[in-house]
């Protein structure tokens, strides 16, 4: 069984060198690089800038819970061969950085702040779900930072929908037990 593993890690171990070197001849420092750095740190003022500092804490837990669901979901569908990055931060996981770490718990942050409940929170995630399964998933396809490989662009629409009610529930069941200051 170990010699079975050692074959397993050998084969990992070229994949990533060959990543690395994927990454160092094609990403670093490229124009597209660049963008990722830019756009990760101008959404992260974005929230710091609109957001309410009293409600500052809540949206960020629920910002840091997007991070570690996208984060995770998107190794899953990485290692199972669903969708790869062509253009990448870093040549290490996580693979998705901007979308993992701030275009997804960003935007919506700043849903949940701006529609908080009820009707609004529905039309309004309904509307941020399908527009990043439909348009913001395809055109960053277009621009080369993001493949599908076996994936079907409703089946994200799906989980950014329900993932939402998810999160949304566990964040506001966590600052419910939590003492007011």
């Amino acid at each position: 069984m170990v010699e079975k593993y050692d074959k397993v890690h050998e084969e990992l171990l070229r994949a990533a060198n060959l990543n690395i070197d994927y990454w160092l001849k094609y990403n670093f420092l490229s124009l597209k690089w660049w963008i990722i750095i830019v756009l990760m740190i101008l959404l992260w003022v974005l929230v710091l800038k609109l957001v309410d500092r009293r409600k500052l804490p809540k949206i960020l837990f629920l910002g840091l819970v997007w991070i570690m669901a996208a984060a995770n979901l998107d190794g899953f569908g990485f290692e199972l061969g669903y969708w790869g990055y062509p253009t990448e931060l870093l040549p290490i996981y996580p693979k998705a950085y901007l979308f993992d770490y701030a275009l997804i718990p960003v935007t919506y942050m700043l849903i949940y702040y701006y529609f908080p409940d009820g009707k609004a929170f529905f039309i309004a995630n309904l509307v941020l779900a399908g527009g990043a399964s439909f348009i913001s998933e395809p055109f960053f396809r277009w621009l080369d930072y993001y493949k599908a490989y076996q994936w079907e662009p409703w089946w994200s629409f799906v989980i950014y929908f329900v993932l939402s009610y998810i999160i949304r529930w566990f964040v506001e069941k966590v600052f419910k037990v939590l003492p007011e200051n």
